[in-house]
Parts: C-alpha cells; sequence; structure tokens
C-alpha cells in the first residue's frame, strides 16, 4: 500500500542541494525538511560494510577522494570533505535529521557489494525496523526488491525502472521483474520511472494497475506534463510551482 505521506508534499531529490548545500549532505536533508518537502536519498555500503548515503559509486564527481565509496572504511569516509563543504552521513544520521519532519525514499544501491559480499539489506533492514519515522524502500535490483516483498512485506516498497521495454531487463531479471510487477499481485506498492520515458511500453503496462512516481523532474514543464499521471515526482534544481485544482 502506497504510504499516505506519499501522496502529499513533492519530493527532494537527494535533499534539497543548490550552491550552498551538496546532494545528500545533512544540511541538504534539513533544508528540504524546512520547506516541507520530503526526501529521497541513496544508501551504499562502505569496505567495512556500514551503510552511509551516497550517491555515486565514485566520488570524484563531488569530492575530495577519487576512488569508491566501497573502497573505503568508514572511518576513512568520515575524513571525505564535499568540494561545497560538509562530509557524508550515515543512513542513522541522516534518519535523524528526518525522523517526524518528513517522509523518506530510500535508494538501495546493490552494486555498491563489497568484495565481501555483505547484503546491503540485511545491514540497513535493523536500522530501518528501528526508525520511527516515514519511509519506503526502492531498488533498480530487483532482488533487493524480492528481498524486502519476502522478509520485510511491512516495509513500503517500489521498483526503480529507466528501460522502455522488457527486454530490455537481462533474461535473468525477467521473470522476477513480472513477478513484482503482477498485475494481480504485485510485490510493489509503486513504479518509479524516467520521466523522460513516461509513455513507453513498461510504463503503460506497469501504470495500469499501479500508481507511479517519476525522477527527476528539473523544469515546471516538465512537471506540468506528467503531474496528472503520478501520484508525486522527484524534482531536483527547480521549486515546483504546485497549482490548487
Amino acid at each position: 500500500m502506497v504510504p499516505k505521506w506519499l501522496l502529499g508534499n513533492l519530493v527532494a531529490h537527494r535533499g534539497l542541494h543548490n550552491a550552498e548545500y551538496s546532494e545528500n549532505t545533512l544540511e541538504a536533508f534539513k533544508n528540504a525538511a524546512d520547506h516541507h518537502y520530503n526526501i529521497e536519498m541513496d544508501v551504499q555500503l562502505t569496505k567495512d560494510g556500514k551503510p552511509v548515503v551516497y550517491h555515486d559509486l565514485r566520488l570524484d564527481r563531488l569530492t575530495d577522494h577519487d576512488c569508491l565509496v566501497k573502497e573505503l572504511t568508514l572511518n576513512e569516509v568520515r575524513k571525505v570533505r564535499y568540494l561545497q563543504g560538509g562530509s557524508i552521513p550515515t543512513l542513522e544520521e541522516a534518519l535523524e535529521v528526518c525522523e517526524g519532519r518528513c517522509g523518506i525514499m530510500l535508494e538501495v544501491k546493490k552494486d555498491s557489494y563489497d568484495a565481501q559480499e555483505i547484503d546491503i539489506e540485511k545491514v540497513i533492514y535493523p536500522i530501518l525496523k528501528s526508525y520511527r519515522g516515514d519511509f519506503i524502500v526502492k531498488s533498480f535490483d530487483p532482488y533487493t526488491v524480492k528481498w524486502f516483498a519476502d522478509n520485510a512485506p511491512e516495509f513500503s516498497r517500489g521498483l526503480l525502472c529507466e528501460y522502455e521495454q522488457m527486454s530490455e531487463y537481462p533474461p535473468s531479471d525477467r521473470a522476477l521483474v513480472r513477478e513484482l510487477l503482477d498485475p494481480d499481485k504485485p510485490l510493489v506498492d509503486f513504479f518509479d520511472y524516467h520521466v523522460g520515458k513516461v509513455g513507453s511500453e513498461i510504463w503503460n503496462e506497469a501504470t495500469k494497475h499501479l500508481p507511479a512516481v517519476v525522477w527527476t523532474v528539473r523544469s515546471q514543464e516538465q512537471y506540468e506534463a506528467v503531474r496528472s499521471k503520478v501520484i508525486n515526482v522527484i524534482f531536483e534544481n527547480f521549486i515546483p510551482e504546485v497549482k490548487k485544482a
């Protein structure tokens, strides 16, 4: 079931970041909450299996380090600094900032496993289980989504997708994706899709029976084009003007 909070305030992509606050920082999350937006954020594991909030697998785009997140321990990640200032938070730190203030769409980065094959789902499950705020989990990886359907059915969950046809999925994944999106008994609560591909074959099939969220909306024009087709949008680099019906 889609949680009620996801039907309300819009979702700030990686927090409400700008020239002052980098994406996925505590400052960006506080800024979003202060402006009454929900938040989308990303979680992946460090070398020693600790969950941290950062989007890219490599650190070089936004920070003073040039390596993979999974190559550093948590203590080493704590020394990394964003070029705009600020540091990479742990999942627990990010949740603490948001608790009771906004909802969280948590993207689980499955391809961030370290060499020891630590299961990120098992790492973050107890953290989320004890969290008292509003959240959903989502992932591009259908096996991660299935793990939560099997082991944490009480968590609202979504499948992220940017393919236009089912045939674009690896052959080994297609049966599971069909199971997740099954029209009679879906294992996800919503479909989380690329805004530029709305209207594709897979979009049309999934949204016949599932509500949808789109990412990443970066203009008022994009927002107006999709707002009647979705339950919410994930926006970035502008503030959508929400017109009352």
